[in-house]
């Protein structure tokens, strides 16, 4: 037993402390003597304790007194009471204001003594690594952010919200690459609540169907030549908790239909084993391709095509919520200033219009890198126009939605009394072009049918136009 656990005696027979003493010491515990309930409590101002053996019975400030005030300051201080007493009852009391175990005083205790404080001490442990177990779980939910500025994911938001209370229900997501169908998943799971359970991603495609199904379903020893060993399967360590299943489309069909088996009866066997085992657990499935043509094809079940579509869910592309493209690029900006120990402040105005006119062809996977690399490169604190590298080229480029503010504005113009007079027409017709191409007047003059000289020259007499 280690060193390291630090144990209060507090008990006013001094013999009686002394004998609990080196018998705890004799086992590896640092023990400290204290003969009162107010010494006790200035110790534990000064110490650090990890368990308090307590006598009821002592002058002044009793037994029952001190527990109280122990768990008051200390709540998750376990507490051992230690009573000459028969009397049950004082025992009970003490259990219901906090106390973690009692022991009655004999002659022959020490063996006693030991197993008990062992046995607060493995609780202890169980106790610290729950807590730990806690606060990562807190650091990682907070790292988990689902941008949903856009009503297209604020209507995903809401179905995610309701499914999340319905513990076992099994989930399809579907949308493109990069759309963030990993980060959906996770956040049903962390809205569940089953969200401190065991989180289980595999990507289907990443292995051959035989190891996918080894992964999934687990090995009984002796299955195969490699198996020297028992091993449980992913189904097994999900269980109470999520299982994703991502890339579902590329499952082989023979793991499809044990997959299938799986879902019909919340039961499965190990590879090479005869007995079933249960399990409870939310399959969450996830794939950005047809699986209907796929199903034409023969290359997927239909029946666990049904299966696993009991809860649909489609994530649009980041070109169809494009009032997520900024909040997503400044929250990829704290990522990276929190990664590279940098210092960025945001995004350059002229680099926020470049960012909503590309079209994310890799959605927001591909923002992602866009962001990473800008910020490498970029030597201000503010990302410019000219550290942005948009990796498909100009031809993904489109109009710009306008913004409300824009909108209203332009509905005023559209209303006004006073037409734009050609050359303010013109200008406009220009200025428009040269935002939907990100600035390349090459890309402008092919839009607007004219060449670049030309281009030029009227961006000359433009520049003497107001509107």
């Amino acid at each position: 037993m280690t060193t390291s656990y630090r144990i209060l005696i507090v008990d006013d027979e001094y013999l009686i402390a002394k004998s609990i003493s080196r018998c705890l010491e004799s086992e590896g515990f640092l023990c400290i003597l204290v003969h009162s309930g107010e010494e006790a409590l200035e110790r534990l101002k000064s110490e650090d304790i990890d368990l308090v053996l307590l006598d009821l019975s002592m002058p002044g400030m009793d037994g029952f007194k001190t527990l109280k005030a122990i768990k008051a300051d200390y709540p998750d201080l376990q507490i051992i009471i230690l009573t000459a007493s028969q009397n049950i009852q004082d025992a009970i009391n003490a259990l219901r204001q906090g106390a973690d175990n009692y022991l009655i005083k004999s002659s022959d205790m020490k063996d006693i003594v030991k197993i008990a404080v062992k046995k607060a001490m493995k609780t202890y442990e169980l106790t610290k690594e729950n807590i730990l177990l806690k606060k990562q779980f807190k650091e990682k939910a907070k790292q988990l952010q689902l941008i949903k500025e856009s009503s297209g994911m604020k209507r995903v938001y809401q179905l995610m919200k309701k499914i999340s209370r319905k513990e076992y229900t099994t989930i399809l997501i579907t949308g493109e690459s990069g759309t963030g169908k990993e980060v959906v998943a996770r956040t049903i799971h962390h809205l569940s609540l089953n969200a401190e359970k065991s989180f289980i991603d595999i990507s289907c495609s990443a292995l051959p169907g035989t190891l996918v199904e080894t992964e999934l379903f687990g090995f009984e020893k002796g299955a195969f030549t490699d198996a020297k060993n028992t091993k449980q399967g992913l189904l097994e360590l999900a269980d109470g908790g999520t299982l994703f299943l991502d890339e579902i489309a590329t499952l082989d069909l023979s793991v499809q239909a044990k997959l299938l088996r799986f879902l019909e009866q919340r039961s499965f066997r190990r590879v090479g084993g005869t007995v079933d085992h249960k399990v409870n657990l939310r399959v969450i499935a996830a794939t950005n391709r047809d699986l209907n043509k796929k199903i034409i094809s023969n290359e997927f079940r239909e029946d666990l095509y049904y299966r696993l579509n009991v809860f649909p869910i489609t994530i649009p592309p980041l070109r169809e919520r494009r009032e997520d493209i900024i909040p997503l690029a400044n929250f990829f900006i704290k990522i990276f200033n929190y990664n590279f120990h940098g210092h960025m402040q945001g995004l350059h105005d002229k680099s926020i219009q470049l960012l909503l006119q590309y079209t994310y062809p890799g959605n927001i996977r591909e923002l992602k890198n866009i962001i990473e690399r800008a910020m490498i490169i970029e030597e201000t604190d503010l990302i410019t126009p000219s550290a942005l590298h948009f990796p498909r080229g100009e031809a993904f480029f489109a109009e710009p939605i306008l913004s409300h503010q824009e909108y209203l504005t332009e509905k005023k113009e559209n209303s006004r009394q006073n037409f734009l007079t050609m050359a303010e027409m013109e200008k406009k017709h220009i200025l428009k072009a040269l935002r939907q191409t990100g600035g390349n007047k090459e890309l402008a003059a092919k839009l607007l049918g004219i060449g670049r000289s030309t281009l030029f020259r009227k961006l000359a007499v433009a520049d003497s136009v107001s509107i």
